[in-house]
């Protein structure tokens, strides 16, 4: 049962990740993003022409936000087994990863607001609106610093037995790549807004990559025994 568990909280990533996209593209509409430079009447014009839409979205939205826990809970299990007893890192990753849910979840809920009464204060369903995409697009540092925890304990394994050693560095070359979010408030236009090329888009696209990628470890992880060389204390030799 608890093999079957893990394999469950596995899917969970990749099918939160179909969830967002279901929310943001199908229902909500949102893209690709908002204009940064979008004025207040227009932005309160998108959620006032597709109010139902939006609401079902990120209802959905905040489900799979959710449902990011369970991914990270299993990843947190995986590390543990490289870790042994002793495992910062472990609860690095699990404490950053929890902590990402609650900003998704947040955002989800700005851009409800949002949409809850849009015409009545444009300014204010800007300012919302502004919230929802930094506050999803901006905690990028989470991201990164969770991915190096995982890296680093990848190395300690130096069998491989549950995570490729190559993997340890596709994960940090990953992260390098999500960086540029953290500039997206310098930014109104350009490859840096949030709607731009390297502070979305091609982040975006990684980030696809990399959780559909980590997934897949992940199963084979779940299915390994543990690494030859672990002690009985549960630490890595």
């Amino acid at each position: 049962m608890t093999v079957r568990y893990q394999r469950i909280c596995a899917w969970a990533g990749p099918f939160c990740a179909f969830l967002w996209i279901i929310a943001l593209l199908v229902f909500a509409g949102f893209l690709p993003p908002h204009d940064p430079q979008a004025g207040a009447d227009e932005i309160a014009r998108i959620y006032a022409d597709n109010p139902l839409g939006i609401r079902i979205g990120l209802v959905i939205l905040l489900i799979g936000g959710v449902l990011y826990q369970p991914w990270v809970a299993v990843i947190a299990v995986q590390m543990k087994r490289i870790e042994g007893r002793q495992s910062p890192l472990t609860y690095v990753q699990l404490g950053l990863g929890t902590l990402f849910v609650l900003l998704f979840v947040l955002a989800a809920i700005f851009w409800e607001v949002a949409a809850f009464r849009p015409l009545e204060a444009p300014v204010l369903t800007q300012r919302f609106n502004d919230l929802g995409w930094f506050m999803f697009l901006v905690s990028v540092p989470i991201i990164t610093v969770q991915g190096l925890a995982l890296s680093l304990v990848v190395f300690q394994d130096r069998d491989g037995a549950l995570f490729p050693r190559w993997f340890a560095w596709f994960n940090i070359w990953a992260q390098i790549i999500f960086l540029p979010g953290t500039l997206i408030p310098l930014f109104k236009s350009g490859p840096l807004a949030w709607n731009g090329l390297f502070a979305f888009w091609i982040p975006a696209g990684v980030y696809t990559v990399w959780m559909c990628l980590l997934t897949a470890l992940l199963l084979r992880a779940i299915a390994a025994p543990d690494p030859v060389n672990m002690r009985p204390d549960g630490q890595l030799r």
